[in-house]
């Protein structure tokens, strides 16, 4: 097998290990919030990020919440397990309407780390990031098998 095929092959297994193994564990996590407790929060920060990058922008939205556990004052700034980028501003500002500032919010966190705690127990991309590494590791098989 020629060195670039080689290169490409293995680019595309470590790529696709790589995104199989952290959609597995956003699955994970989503699945393991099912069973965590929740207790409510105030919104104390909701803003629209624009963010930009040499090839292309997006939206995201940044919120911060605080809430009690066991007497304890803590804050959050996680909505789900994973960031939610938005290509169109207007999807974004929807998403922001859901948490305007001093509104209570239902906060899911880890009894092990009540630290850890979102306000959706889900993950934007975790399928996505599944079928990618596979498609990925299938790839690089068939270029090793078939190549």
């Amino acid at each position: 097998m020629p060195f670039e095929k080689t290169i490409a092959m293995v680019s595309s297994a470590s790529i696709g290990s790589g995104l199989l193994s952290y959609g597995l564990y956003q699955k994970r996590k989503v699945r393991e919030s099912q069973g965590w407790p929740q207790t409510t929060g105030t919104v104390t920060k909701a803003a629209l990020v624009h963010d930009t990058g040499p090839d292309s922008s997006g939206y995201s939205i940044a919120v911060s919440y605080e809430y009690l556990v066991g007497g304890v004052r803590l804050v959050g700034n996680r909505i789900g397990f994973r960031q939610r980028w938005y290509l169109r501003k207007v999807r974004a500002e929807t998403q922001l309407a859901r948490y305007p500032v001093r509104s209570e919010v239902q906060v899911f966190y880890d009894p092990a780390k009540a630290g850890d705690a979102v306000l959706a127990r889900e993950s934007a991309d975790g399928v996505l990031l599944i079928v990618s590494g596979i498609v990925l590791l299938a790839i690089a098989i068939a270029g090793t098998l078939f190549g």
